[in-house]
């Protein structure tokens, strides 16, 4: 435990001498698997961490959070998973045998490790033996621990004794080999004469064995086939690792060897060297990966020994770009770089939770490298995590993706101001906002007229800002009016306006009918030209405005607000008048229509179980003609594979749906959409499923004053509410059972 802790320790003092790139990291992303002996219990870190504030959890592999279990298993405040040393009848595979990962979470986001599987070890009786060989005087002689499968893992041999006497290095004729084999080279007759046995150490619980005695029987050299005493069927080993590939064979003459690849011979390699035991490799390679045949002959007869050897290259990612800063509305791509396997499995994680494809989320590649995500909101903010998975390896990394507020904002503009015919004018906006914003200037609601005497440039300052110009080079009177520049984005629009007057004879441009909408507010302005002018009135049906509270008259600009519009009252024509000289005035009229946008008359999905049936319409209420009517789920067009029909009559859409399932859950919404507006009604659709038990707990056998865990779970939707109650049998004594973890599983402790 001890070691485990001063390398954690390590992992952190490492971690703060670098540049960390975000305040979420990885204290040690290598740790895959953790085993211990039932008998001591275990203690794992978080293998994330952060900055403060930091909050560190622990999942199981299936993503339901862990919770204590007294005595059993326990998570401490500073994000430790303890679990606790257990009697073999306490043994759960759920907590003692399984996948689990931590997550570490504060304002930047959240990340979660790489699975670690945690193991105990139980410890159970075993024996190792040694049997009785054969060999030539001369010749070689190969001693095996026989080790029982079932802790074959666990157990490592440590040393060999000839008789009570440890063989060593110093024993030239004596070899044991990296898998704990012992091998006699020149073996004499006096060899015959003692006993042979192995030791060996349980790597977990520490427990030793000794094996039986075995003894080795000499012969005389005689004729004879080779005969394979060592051999390999597969070997694994860790790129950049040295790994041994046993052949070894007795026979008369000695025999010979030679190792082929792929049914090739061996290229000349300096990493490669026939040894006693048979072929080393120093440093294995990816490219060392093959099928290996060791050819043994001689006069009488050959063998051979085949075997697969696969160099694995840890797995690693890489995500780009390293540094993802955007702004609310934009696209982000991200790249996933994976080095170590040409065979994985491949997933994101945007803090901490699995990414799915939809509308919005694009993933491309051979192995969905590439993330693609458009029209990003405030909450796609965080670290976004790409996983490798091939077998038992696995490995990830991750950035974080800072989303601003990109909306633009004008930082300097331009005012109103009188300028005499032929002036230079020159009118400026400076905004800045993310993605770079585009700039449009409009004169009166229309677009500015580029020409020799009306130009307009861009471009961005040291600041990163971007600058807007339109000049004017002979002003002339049809220039005055109310200039605007228009500033937008993915993530927005903002404007500013202002008037420019220019000296001369005033009148006033013609102006276009306009369609307001019945409950808002409208502006209409009138298009005055020339300065100066004595006054700007409104009228409507000869009548001065404003003649009621929803009408005012800006008599400075010449705008005219509408709040509150109303069709019978509004629409019409108004018209304003512009008092050119004390005797003289002209004017103009514009025509308003006033819209009615639909209305929804609201609806709401009853109680439904899987298989029924429903049929919901969506009637618009009132509105002006034509409506159009469409329907979405969960914010999207509804899928054409969950079978939903929709009807369209008149003003009326029905949606309707045969047979129920659970895919059919979501929040359905109506859509009323005519020229005056677009609105919607929403509903949830909940389709219950009837509760049915998964897991049932089943009659166990307690020991008075210990603890027992029931297991028990259900399925149903929406998830079902599990309630434990107990009671007393009769003719037995009164046990009490103390409920101490509630949900799937509790523990009862039983006491009188």
């Amino acid at each position: 435990m001890w070691i485990l802790a001063l390398i954690f320790s390590q992992c952190i003092l490492n971690v703060f001498c670098e540049d960390l790139h975000s305040s979420l990291y990885f204290v040690n992303a290598s740790l895959q698997e953790v085993v211990f002996a039932s008998t001591t219990g275990t203690s794992v870190p978080c293998p994330a961490a952060g900055l403060p504030p930091i909050s560190l959890r622990w999942y199981l592999a299936t993503s339901e959070e862990i919770y204590d279990v007294p005595g059993i298993r326990h998570v401490h405040s500073n994000g430790t998973l303890q679990i606790f040393h257990i009697l073999p009848s306490s043994f759960s595979k759920l907590i003692h045998d399984n996948s689990y990962y931590c997550t570490a979470e504060n304002p930047s986001g959240r990340i979660r490790s790489q699975d670690v599987h945690i193991k105990a070890v139980l410890r159970e009786p075993y024996t190792v033996r040694v049997e009785d060989q054969k060999a030539m005087r001369g010749n070689v002689a190969v001693f095996k621990c026989i080790i029982p499968a079932s802790v074959e893992a666990y157990i490592t041999v440590v040393s060999w004794e000839k008789d009570t006497i440890y063989i060593n290095a110093e024993m030239s004729r004596f070899l044991i080999t990296s898998t704990g084999a012992l091998y006699i080279l020149d073996v004499q007759m006096e060899d015959g004469l003692y006993n042979y046995r192995c030791m060996t150490r349980h790597r977990y619980t520490g427990e030793t064995r000794q094996s039986n005695s075995a003894r080795l029987i000499v012969s005389d050299p005689a004729n004879s086939a080779p005969h394979i005493l060592d051999s390999f069927e597969r070997r694994e080993v860790m790129a950049s690792h040295r790994v041994e590939l046993p052949c070894k064979a007795s026979g008369h003459p000695a025999p010979k060897y030679r190792w082929l690849k792929d049914n090739r011979p061996l290229e000349p390699d300096t990493r490669f060297r026939q040894s006693v035991t048979g072929l080393l490799i120093e440093r294995a390679q990816p490219g060392d990966t093959g099928t290996y045949v060791c050819e043994v002959w001689n006069g009488y007869g050959n063998a051979e020994v085949i075997g697969r050897l696969l160099v694995k290259e840890a797995l690693k990612v890489v995500v780009s770009p390293r540094k993802v800063k955007g702004s609310v509305g934009s696209q982000v791509s991200l790249s996933c770089s994976v080095t170590g396997s040409e065979e994985y499995q491949l997933s994101w994680y945007r803090n901490g939770e699995l990414i799915y494809l939809s509308n919005s989320v694009r993933m491309t590649g051979q192995n969905r490298e590439n993330l693609v995500m458009a029209g990003m909101a405030k909450s796609d903010g965080g670290a976004y995590q790409c996983f490798a998975r091939h077998g038992k390896m696995s490995a990830q990394d991750f950035v974080q993706v800072i989303l601003e507020d990109g909306t633009p904002k004008i930082l300097a503009s331009f005012s109103e101001r009188v300028y005499n015919i032929n002036e230079f004018v020159s009118l400026s906006c400076m905004v800045k906002g993310t993605p770079e914003p585009r700039v449009t200037w409009t004169l009166d609601d229309e677009p500015v007229v580029r020409d020799s005497y009306h130009r307009i440039s861009h471009y961005g300052n040291a600041e990163g800002h971007m600058v807007s110009h339109l000049n004017i080079s002979q002003t002339q009177v049809p220039d005055e009016g109310v200039y605007r520049c228009i500033c937008n984005n993915s993530a927005g629009t903002v404007s500013h306006q202002a008037r420019i007057n220019v000296k001369g004879p005033a009148s006033i441009r013609p102006m276009k009918n306009l369609t307001a909408i019945a409950g808002r507010d409208m502006l209409i302005h009138c298009p005055v030209i020339g300065y100066p002018y004595y006054s700007i009135k409104w009228y409507k049906d000869s009548n001065l405005l404003p003649f009621n509270h929803r009408q005012r008259a800006f008599v400075n600009n010449g705008t005219l607000k509408l709040f509150d519009m109303q069709k019978d009252v509004d629409e019409g024509e108004y018209m304003c008048n512009v008092l050119v000289q004390p005797q003289l005035s002209t004017h103009q009229s514009v025509y308003v229509t006033v819209k009615v946008p639909p209305t929804i008359h609201l609806f709401g999905f009853p109680r439904l179980s899987i298989g029924q049936r429903i049929f919901i319409p969506c009637v618009v209420m009132s509105g002006d003609q034509p409506v159009f009517i469409t329907w979405q789920k969960d914010g999207r067009p509804i899928p054409a594979s969950l079978g939903v029909t929709i009807e369209n009559i008149d003003f009326t859409s029905f949606l309707r749906v045969s047979n129920l399932t659970l895919m059919h859950n979501g929040n359905y919404t109506c859509i009323a959409r005519n020229q005056a507006a677009a609105v919607e009604h929403h509903s949830q659709l909940i389709v219950q499923v009837p509760p049915k038990f998964v897991v049932q707990t089943k009659d166990q056998d307690g020991i008075y004053g210990k603890a027992v865990i029931l297991n028990c779970s259900a399925e149903g939707y929406p998830v079902p509410t599990i309630q434990w109650e107990y009671s007393i049998g009769a003719g037995v004594p009164q046990f009490r059972p103390i409920i101490l973890n509630s949900g799937f599983r509790i523990e009862v402790l039983i006491n009188g």
